[in-house]
């Protein structure tokens, strides 16, 4: 097992156990039930790992950034949640379990998710509520209300299903990828700088990292279902184009699509070496998300 392999299934493994940690232990069983279901579905935890491995680079080992980690995870099984409604995306499938709609019901999918997405902020409140890191914690909460809502993934949502069946050029492609995947990506590393206490420098260069990193990631993302199978996928694969979705794929073909996700993963490469410290962790976490085959 290489280091970045070994890195990923021990940070994995912690962020499990912190996830159902900062679970509610009250509440209805009917939508506590639905968010554990979803949480433990599955998944690469890739965005809370960036968080920890963004912090491990600029030298914190503090613990309790797990708590960001974990905001950031709720924030996106929330969003995972409805997109598979029918409203949504209509997936009856995801990471290779029924999707939690089909499973519990619409209206509870809906409000888990909701419940998912509140647990997230009052996860990242508890973090900065400690003595010392008040101003840490109001710049995680102001980095996470902006990746998530209108101005980020909730806008990349909207742009993506006002694109379906329509040609928005290669402007409109970007700008869905960026907000719609890229702005919680480039926020769990920047959430990982803040709570490490980045400099100014470092913080503008991972900035760059992440924002490069976080739109080749989509694009791999369409790559796959654009080429892989549903059982490889562990969500129904082809989705995009029977829903004639906006994405590099469909507007650039195979090819020239993952030219730019290696284009984007070198740009990202070369933002690293702006940084104070060894990005080593950080170079392989991009390589990862790039030539992943899932």
């Amino acid at each position: 097992m290489t280091d970045i392999d070994r890195f990923l299934e021990q940070e994995k493994t912690k962020i499990d156990l912190a996830l159902q940690e900062y679970m509610p232990r009250t509440g209805p069983p009917a939508v506590t039930g639905a968010m554990l279901y979803s949480l433990e579905a599955g998944g690469k935890r890739l965005r809370p790992i960036l968080v920890i491995a963004t912090a491990r680079t600029l030298g914190s080992e503090d613990s309790s950034i797990d708590r960001v980690a974990c905001a950031l995870e709720y924030i996106h099984t929330y969003s995972l949640i409805h997109d598979d409604l029918p409203a949504m995306d209509d997936s009856a499938l995801r990471r290779g379990k029924p999707s939690c709609h089909c499973v519990f019901g619409e209206a509870v999918a809906i409000l888990a998710g909701d419940a998912l997405l509140t647990l997230a902020f009052e996860t990242a409140a508890a973090y900065g509520a400690r003595a010392g890191y008040e101003q840490r914690g109001l710049q995680i909460m102001a980095e996470l209300s902006a990746a998530a809502g209108v101005e980020g993934m909730i806008g990349g949502q909207v742009l993506d299903l006002e694109a379906e069946g329509k040609d928005p050029g290669l402007a409109g492609i970007e700008e869905i990828c960026r907000l719609k995947t890229g702005a919680l990506l480039k926020a769990a590393v920047r959430c990982g700088a803040l709570a490490a206490k980045a400099d100014a420098s470092d913080l503008d260069a991972l900035t760059v990292y992440a924002s490069c990193i976080g739109t080749a990631f989509q694009i791999v993302d369409d790559l796959l279902d654009y080429e892989s199978t549903t059982e490889q996928l562990g969500k129904p694969a082809g989705s995009d184009a029977r829903r004639s979705k906006a994405t590099y794929p469909a507007l650039l073909g195979p090819e020239k699509a993952r030219e730019k996700a290696e284009a984007l993963h070198r740009q990202a490469l070369s933002a690293l070496d702006g940084l104070s410290c060894d990005p080593w962790l950080l170079r392989e976490l991009a390589r990862k998300m790039v030539y992943r085959k899932k």
